[in-house]
């Protein structure tokens, strides 16, 4: 069975992009553009992975963390952020299992995944 990812961003240029870069490695993915929509589609897809941006409107990332760890406390959730350490720190007590910067390079991304999810 193929692998799920979900990937949560606000940004449509760089969600598609990473939609992209993911599929063309062979996983299965599916999208959301903001925070209420990926804990929405997390109970209804189960990926086995979430790429979850960190600054979006409503729901930001940090919130849907917790939202869906409270829902699978064995979610696998990477953030995905341009912000400096100041935020890191919040990011991690979240839940997170690694924190990407962007600008992420493909290569990157799937060597991430992979860590996680094989």
């Amino acid at each position: 069975m193929q692998k799920k990812v979900l990937v949560v961003d606000d940004e449509d240029l760089l969600r598609d992009l990473l939609v992209q870069i993911i599929q063309n490695s062979g996983y299965v993915v599916e999208q959301a553009k903001d925070g209420e929509k990926g804990v929405e589609l997390y109970k209804k897809f189960s990926p086995n992975i979430v790429i979850m941006d960190i600054v979006m409107p409503n729901t930001d990332g940090i919130q849907a963390t917790e939202k869906i760890l409270k829902y699978d406390p064995e979610a696998v959730i990477v953030a995905l952020t341009s912000f400096s350490s100041t935020k890191g720190d919040d990011i991690l007590k979240a839940g997170v299992k690694e924190v990407i910067g962007k600008p992420v390079k493909s290569a990157d991304l799937v060597e991430i995944i992979k860590k996680h999810i094989g």
